[in-house]
């Protein structure tokens, strides 16, 4: 198995399983009989039901069709129905979610792996026939390259890693760690010095491990962010964590009021 590496401002490395080619074959297959029941599904819809032979109802009922990985890996995060299945998620190389670029762009090149068998194709139709090998292309460039990238993950600067279910729910972005008890009160006004980049990699830092957060890496980030913003504090260090992030989330919300 192989991993990639996210070097962070605090000094402790994000740290990503990649996920295997074979797991992202399951996905794709998956992916793919999900998209040929809809294809059939709206055919019958649009032939007996509607009989309408027009170019732009076409379109719109087979958009599902043709954005399927763009529309779900930009709205899901990084995840298509097959690859949320087979746990695995599109990142970005700095462990980002993936942005709608780096999503369009995965999406514009998933037909870079049917090239050379287009061209195959113009010398001959015969070699129609080969076009069900063209996943091998990206299959044999996930082997072959370190961060085990098809050509459309080196053209968007994205990974596929694992993904293991949280027990401990830490939400998606920094204002999800909402402040609902009324009459809140902050601790660490602090944490107002940190920019919206630095709070988020607290946040990734927090997300990693299985089921509990790994109390090495709470001890060192806890540790690292009291130093660099000269704050005192006896509290469970995974619970100053989670009171840090409740604080900056507390201020932002209250200085866009």
């Amino acid at each position: 198995m192989k991993f990639l590496s996210i070097p962070t401002y605090l000094n402790i490395d994000l740290r990503f399983e990649l996920a295997s080619a074979g797991a992202r074959f399951g996905a794709y297959l998956i992916d793919w009989a999900i998209k040929w029941v809809y294809i059939i599904a709206v055919s019958f819809i649009s032939i007996d039901t509607l009989s309408i032979n027009n170019l732009v109802l076409s379109f719109i009922i087979y958009t599902p069709f043709i954005f399927y990985s763009f529309l779900f890996e930009w709205l899901n995060k990084g995840q298509s129905p097959g690859k949320y299945l087979l746990k695995i998620r599109v990142v970005g190389v700095e462990g980002n979610y993936p942005s709608v670029y780096q999503c369009a762009t995965r999406w514009l090149f998933l037909g870079a792996d049917t090239w050379i068998f287009s061209l195959f194709m113009a010398i001959h139709q015969a070699f129609s026939a080969l076009a069900i090998f063209s996943p091998l292309v990206g299959g044999l460039l996930i082997l072959l390259s370190d961060k085990q990238q098809r050509l459309g993950d080196m053209a968007a600067n994205t990974v596929v890693v694992k993904t293991k279910e949280k027990i401990i729910f830490i939400e998606d972005t920094i204002y999800a760690y909402a402040t609902k008890a009324s009459g809140y009160k902050p601790k660490y006004p602090e944490i107002m010095r940190l920019s919206d980049k630095d709070i988020n990699s607290i946040k990734l830092l927090m997300e990693k491990g299985d089921r509990l957060m790994n109390p090495a890496i709470a001890a060192k980030l806890a540790q690292h962010i009291k130093n660099l913003l000269k704050i005192e504090s006896n509290e469970d260090n995974f619970e100053f964590l989670k009171q840090l992030l409740n604080d900056y989330n507390y201020y932002a919300i209250n200085d866009e009021k």
